[in-house]
């Protein structure tokens, strides 16, 4: 587990993009934040060399043998999953998988109240119903991280791949429009595409991860988290017209 407030895992990073800072939940604009978590939770454990994801369009996830142990608790339920699967999953089924495990925005936001990021906040609802909410305390490593994604918006050279994780997946899930201005992210709609696309990317401290694994994992999370948004999208809408028109 990271030691410090600014070392930060990729899921821990785009959950602090989605929550409210005064109220500690998500942002409205956050609906998909799940499958942001899932997606950069994919990533990490590719950018960690313990998961392989396959080139090409159907983007099969395999565990890679002999690979370590991730100290994190997410991670490393995640990495168990893919290990004790029964058949091959694309990089998208997984991305839902990851997104569905139990309490995953609680148990991400602990580690950050830990850290003293977040403080836990209980309150009740009509007297019956407990609420867990995640205020923030310490508002530096979130100030820090949007700065970084505006200043890698906004400019010309690469990026570092942890941050160019959360700014595809982000992107996917149109969580980038909670932090910045409609008109500067129109502005910078090509360059976006194309760190979402894996290039721009630096390999720079990933140790043992070539250059191509690095894109490779980077735009995966990204198109499955768009994959996974889409769809969810879809059933939500067909769930609403079946309500309709009932």
């Amino acid at each position: 587990m990271p030691s410090s407030r600014t070392e930060l895992h990729l899921h821990e990073q785009v959950l602090l993009l989605a929550l409210r800072d005064r109220k500690g939940t998500p942002e409205f604009r956050a609906g998909f934040h799940h499958l942001a978590l899932g997606g950069a939770i994919l990533a990490e454990l590719a950018l960690d060399g313990c998961i392989r994801i396959e080139e090409g369009k159907k983007r099969f996830v395999d565990a890679v043998p002999g690979a370590g142990q991730p100290r994190n608790e997410v991670l490393a339920e995640a990495l168990e999953q893919v290990r004790g699967r029964k058949r091959r999953r694309r990089a998208a089924a997984w991305v839902q998988v990851f997104s569905s495990m139990k309490q995953l925005r609680h148990r991400t936001a602990r580690g950050l109240c830990r850290r003293g990021i977040l403080r836990q906040k209980e309150s009740s609802v009509l007297l019956v119903f407990s609420r867990r909410a995640y205020p923030t305390l310490d508002p530096g490593p979130e100030r820090s991280l949007v700065e970084r994604l505006r200043a890698g918006i906004a400019g010309d050279g690469d990026v570092d791949p942890a941050l160019g994780v959360v700014l595809g997946v982000a992107h996917a899930t149109g969580m980038l429009r909670i932090h910045f201005e409609r008109r500067f992210l129109a502005g910078r709609k090509d360059r976006l595409k194309r760190i979402v696309a894996g290039k721009h990317l630096s390999a720079d401290g990933i140790a043992g991860h070539s250059v191509l694994a690095t894109h490779q994992a980077t735009q995966a999370a990204a198109a499955a988290v768009q994959t996974a948004t889409i769809a969810a999208v879809a059933a939500s809408t067909a769930a609403a017209s079946a309500a309709a028109s009932s």
